[in-house]
């Protein structure tokens, strides 16, 4: 199995981040008030060594966990509880949580009654994610906020543009990154560009003819494309299809020449609402009005891709976000990275970009 990396960086009160690397399961980032310690609080309510960071394996992705290591306890929470301040999670001594980027540790959790002045310190971890925007450097674009969803190839954050003038935007990243000029894994950053390009060359482009602005309403815009794969292969996206999805295109011999982007990602609007999937298992229940009014829009966005020749492959609730409830509600098809034409030889085309 490949070996797991993950970079981040540990930030506390107005000092500058720490920028740390884990590479493998065994390796450890210390936090406390011992000399040796990666992030080094030098105050007396901190334990010496108070709780480590590591690395935990989930199929082929890396986890970041902490361990309490201190008799008075470590507080998590995540960005979303953070961001409506809710309360801390008390992580007792040999307690492991995972994090995330954005999750906040609260150094230590308990301090001793009458101790006065709180001197209890709460550290930021940030994820190392594209283009990210450093407040200290005043460098880069996507300010990135909370993990909105995950799959198995990508997790897409809310993020906030602070170069441009896109606002809050939804930013999709490839768990493939640092792959070399040629891997069979690049045949997955080619699935993100292709999803991108289904959306902003056919789907939401008001220059095709098939285009129609209530069906492209039906689903999620997307708006920039970062995986690298522009600069590669033929200029018409039908040309690029069949040129990467030929049965005799072998990814791992392909150097590409200049290499694909380090980080891959693909930037969407930002949808409101919920899943699907959720609003029909939660509360309150969907009434028939609504069942109704789903089951019209989901047909109506399946009517508007045959327009175009092609087939999503993962129509599902897991897939469709319901943006408001009632009579008249609105709802958009958010992933297109399965989508492919409905020509009569993709159904025999054995090429792994096809077969995903």
């Amino acid at each position: 199995a490949q070996q797991l990396e993950l970079s981040f960086t540990l930030v506390w009160g107005s000092n500058p981040p720490v920028e740390l690397t884990l590479k493998g399961t065994r390796n450890r980032v210390t936090v406390g008030r011992g000399p040796e310690c990666d992030l080094r609080v030098p105050s007396s309510s901190v334990s010496f060594v108070h709780c480590e960071l590591f690395l935990r394996r989930k199929s082929r992705d890396a986890l970041l966990c902490v361990r309490d290591l201190s008799k008075n306890h470590t507080g998590v929470r995540h960005a979303k509880a953070a961001a409506s301040n809710q309360p801390w999670h008390e992580l007792q001594q040999n307690e492991v949580e995972v994090l995330q980027h954005r999750s906040e540790l609260l150094v230590p959790l308990r301090q001793r009654k009458g101790s006065g002045e709180d001197k209890r310190v709460p550290v930021i971890v940030h994820f190392v994610l594209p283009d990210a925007y450093c407040p200290w450097k005043k460098e880069g674009r996507w300010l990135y906020l909370e993990k909105l969803g995950e799959g198995g190839l990508a997790v897409v954050y809310r993020a906030r543009d602070m170069l441009g003038g896109l606002g809050e935007v939804a930013v999709k990243v490839s768990k493939f990154y640092n792959l070399p000029e040629a891997s069979t894994q690049n045949r997955h950053v080619y699935a993100m560009h292709r999803e991108a390009r289904w959306s902003m060359e056919r789907l939401h482009n008001s220059a095709d003819g098939r285009h129609c602005s209530e069906g492209a309403a039906l689903f999620v815009r997307y708006l920039e494309d970062h995986t690298g794969f522009a600069s590669h292969g033929p200029k018409e996206f039908d040309e690029v299809r069949w040129c990467f999805e030929d049965p005799s295109f072998a990814w791992g011999a392909h150097k590409f020449s200049p290499p694909l982007a380090k980080q891959p990602y693909i930037v969407m609007e930002l949808v409101p609402g919920r899943l699907l999937q959720q609003a029909v298992e939660g509360n309150p229940a969907l009434d028939e009005a609504e069942k109704q009014a789903i089951v019209r829009r989901c047909c109506e966005a399946l009517v508007y891709m045959e327009r175009f020749g092609v087939i999503h492959r993962d129509f599902r609730g897991c897939n469709i976000f319901l943006m408001d409830r009632g009579q008249d509600c609105h709802l958009k098809v958010i992933d297109l990275g399965f989508m492919i034409t409905a020509e009569s030889r993709q159904g025999s085309n054995p090429h792994p970009a096809v077969r995903c």
